[in-house]
């Protein structure tokens, strides 16, 4: 509630303060205004100053940082309804007899998904029909697809790379080049 009101007192001091300019009825010259012109009939227009006067208009050192507020205010509105909603959607999946579990995409219109139905895990895949590709029952396999989504969903699993994850792949890498090149070489 607390940061409810503290948006709202933040808008409204921040598109509450905006400058109000008023016409004036004689310039500070003493000319008339265009309305008292043609109230009077005057037909010729007065020239246009050429000398620049102060207009007393508000500098732009305020407008931009009620830029930057309200920018950083419609951001912040956004990473909260995004988080919002992802929270939501877990919560409606998780409430169904069908878990999903992930999934991954083939090509067009063609995925491979891994769904929790019971104490069965199934991967079926998408596309023009659905086919039953694997069952997989309690077991190793089963413990481990279970603990990886669980893992996922709390954020524990590693984001970064580390170095001796990138030493590993680099060294699957070179084999996978040698074995390449030996069977060029035999062809």
């Amino acid at each position: 509630m607390k940061r409810f009101m503290f948006f709202f007192v933040l808008l409204f001091y921040l598109f509450s303060l905006q400058p109000t300019i008023f016409a004036e009825e004689t310039t500070s010259s003493g000319k008339t205004s265009v309305y008292d012109s043609i109230q009077k009939g005057e037909e010729q227009p007065s020239p246009p100053s050429t000398k620049a006067e102060d207009s007393g208009s508000p500098t732009i050192f305020p407008l931009f940082v009620k830029f930057i507020f309200s920018f950083i205010l419609v951001i912040g509105l956004l990473i909260v309804l995004l988080r919002f909603l992802s929270k939501r959607s877990r919560l409606i999946q998780t409430n169904g007899l069908v878990l999903p579990l992930g999934g991954q995409v083939l090509g067009n219109n063609r995925s491979l998904q891994v769904l929790l139905i019971g104490q069965t895990i199934y991967i079926v895949g998408v596309g023009e029909t659905v086919t039953l590709i694997r069952t997989i029952s309690q077991g190793e396999e089963y413990q481990h697809l279970l603990d990886s989504y669980e893992n996922q969903a709390d954020g524990l699993s590693q984001k970064w790379i580390t170095k001796d994850s990138i030493k590993n792949w680099n060294s699957v890498f070179r084999k996978h080049m040698q074995n390449m090149y030996q069977e060029n070489k035999k062809e």
